[in-house]
């Protein structure tokens, strides 16, 4: 299939379908080495013999450097041309990664790790803006972290079964080649610059710092944080309560399947039982599984666990993505979103330490996710009861 054509099609009826399925891809690929990092930071680590402590290094300057790269789409949007942008960003990506093997030392190892993520930064932002602006934007997302999650186990299982610490070539050319795949879907871009849908009549449409716009992303981030509560302090609950470390791989391992479930759910339902009830019930079962975990639980009760808040991420992330894009006609704020998501999943378990030690870990982890929970969804209340009542203004 030929690449779209360039008369407009984001003018008019948002993306074509060939830019949705490439964007998607691009999102779900693009992605490879952040969720890999838990793997391959103490992986560099113990080839560049440093202190494991260092590896964070590494972790912190793929973080950064892929919260540049989406801040470069964000700033220059508009001017960006999509396929060229797309395919640079790639090439770039592909051949840090590689570099990261090849350079001498573990400075250079760590700026090789910054320009990696800055190339999937420019990648995960720019398909966020591309399926932030289709006609089913919640649809769009919600394959992409089912994608993501796919990538994530296949990546996971790969890299240790390419070796030890002398494995950082190979585990830097399979990075590498996977990322490769994104070049045909880069193709399938459009060359113009990007116009968001709306942006000829912005006498009808918020900008991008209308309130309504910054505190659904707003909700969106603090959701992202509470997520990241359970996903960082799970294993650690599982261990106080008991269970062996296998159990509890095994349980997180069977919970993506469940993530991939809430993703595709979410791929279903898009927005035709409108917002409210959706968004409430992901909460609700978030809180839910946060009541599951015990300090006296067994394995069984830990699956159950772990599988419904992984069940509510993966449906919650692509549904409120999509309620952003709904009201960002920049598509600014929208290509931020993979960002804040990383973000709020490093900031929430760091927030925990905030509450007094004596409650126990469990408690605090349970006050720490309800309070992050029902914040979220109550800037998402007020966001949408503002956003609602505008556009009913406007409309008389």
């Amino acid at each position: 299939m030929g690449p779209p054509s360039e008369t407009g099609a984001l003018q008019s009826s948002g993306p074509a379908r060939g830019e949705v399925v490439a964007a998607i891809l691009i999102g779900g690929l693009g992605v490879t080495q952040v969720v890999a990092m838990p793997l391959l930071a103490s992986l560099i680590a113990q080839a560049f013999e440093v202190a494991e402590i260092d590896s964070g290094l590494i972790g912190l300057a793929n973080l950064l450097g892929t919260a540049l790269g989406s801040l470069f789409v964000t700033v220059l949007l508009q001017r960006l041309p999509f396929r060229l942008t797309s395919i640079f960003a790639t090439l770039l990506a592909c051949v840090a990664q590689l570099g990261v093997a090849l350079v001498p030392g573990f400075n250079g190892a760590v700026l090789m790790e910054a320009l990696a993520g800055f190339g999937a930064g420019i990648l995960l932002a720019l398909s966020a803006a591309i399926v932030g602006a289709s006609r089913n934007p919640d649809r769009g997302f919600a394959f992409i972290l089912t994608l993501q999650a796919l990538v994530a186990v296949i990546v996971l299982l790969a890299i240790p079964a390419l070796g030890g610490a002398s494995a950082l070539l190979p585990v830097g050319i399979f990075l590498a080649g996977v990322q490769l795949m994104l070049l045909p879907a880069s193709w399938a871009l459009r060359r113009s610059t990007f116009t968001a849908a709306g942006e000829s009549d912005t006498s009808a449409e918020p900008s991008m710092f209308h309130p309504a716009v910054l505190l659904k992303a707003a909700s969106y981030f603090v959701f992202s944080a509470a997520v990241g509560v359970l996903w960082v302090f799970a294993g650690v609950l599982g261990s106080i309560a008991g269970l062996s470390d296998g159990g509890i791989g095994q349980a997180l391992a069977v919970g993506n399947v469940a993530a991939i479930a809430g993703s595709l759910l979410a791929a279903l339902i898009t927005s035709r039982f409108g917002r409210i009830a959706p968004v409430l019930t992901v909460c609700l079962t978030l809180a839910l599984s946060v009541a599951l975990f015990t300090e006296h639980m067994d394995l069984g009760l830990f699956y159950a666990a772990s599988a419904l808040f992984l069940f509510a991420w993966g449906g919650g992330l692509p549904l409120m993505m999509g309620i952003v894009a709904e009201v960002d006609p920049t598509e600014r704020v929208t290509s931020l979103l993979p960002v804040l998501a990383f973000a709020g999943m490093g900031i929430g378990p760091a927030l925990v330490s905030l509450f007094p030690e004596v409650q126990g870990m469990f408690v605090r982890v349970a006050v720490c996710t309800y309070v992050l929970t029902l914040l979220s969804f109550g800037l998402f209340i007020i966001a949408h009861i503002m956003w609602r009542k505008e556009r009913s203004e406007n409309r008389t």
